[in-house]
């Protein structure tokens, strides 16, 4: 997934590779995620003028899909697969979130926005699990370079690569998912510093990692929680 400015859009695009195609196809789905299908290769370049040139029908179809009505949020959140009530306490000395048993309990001063507590535990909870997992993954991918990571409280994407900066991101939300999940997108971003498109060969170094990777994948973009953070 690469990430592009068009000029008040945040844009992050897969790029599919069909050479059976005979033109480039756009779809615009949900949070900002355009999917390009082309029988060519398109370097950044191509694909940001081809983004510019079809600016206004993104937008239009991107207003549409904001327009919704709201979804009844539960009192629920979700930890590494895992449903747990939500209990929110005032505290005056201190500010933390806990998992305790059938609970996430949110510890937080007045007036505090208990999102943000909560998607930072998540960030703690998810660079605990990626620090023991990132090394597996580069190990069966035969990458050796040294990877930054960093995490970011976003709804557009799972995880983000940047090859030439040597770095990867992930959502806090990925940790609400269960472990095998989580460790696919691991995979998937890794597999970017083979090949930058969604071609042949990148799920095919990804299966032979990663076996029944399309599955997960699957599984991991079927799933909605109706979590309240």
């Amino acid at each position: 997934m690469i990430e592009f400015k068009i000029r008040d859009l945040d844009l992050y695009v897969n790029v599919i590779l069909k050479p059976r195609n005979r033109r480039i196809y756009i779809r615009v789905k949900e949070n900002n995620i355009i999917n390009i299908t082309t029988p060519i290769k398109l370097d950044n370049k191509k694909i940001e003028k081809y983004l510019n040139n079809s600016y206004d029908f993104i937008k239009k179809t991107i207003e549409k899909m904001n327009v919704k009505e709201e979804i009844k949020i539960s009192n629920k959140l979700h930890l590494f697969g895992q449903e747990y009530e939500i209990k929110e306490i005032i505290d005056d000395d201190m500010s933390y979130v806990i998992c305790d048993g059938e609970y996430i309990i949110i510890h937080k001063k007045e007036k505090e926005d208990a999102s943000k507590l909560v998607h930072a535990y998540y960030k703690e909870c998810l660079s605990h699990f990626i620090n023991r997992y990132l090394e597996e993954a580069k190990s069966a991918l035969h990458i050796n370079k040294i990877i930054n990571v960093n995490y970011k409280n976003v709804k557009t994407y799972f995880g983000i690569c940047k090859p030439k900066e040597n770095r990867i991101g992930f959502s806090t939300k990925l940790c609400k998912y269960e472990p095998i999940l989580i460790k696919s997108v691991i995979y998937h971003e890794l597999a970017h510093f083979y090949f930058l498109n969604h071609q042949d060969g990148f799920y095919k170094i990804l299966e032979n990692a990663f076996p029944n990777y399309k599955y997960y994948q699957h599984k991991l973009r079927m799933l909605k929680y109706d979590d309240k953070y």
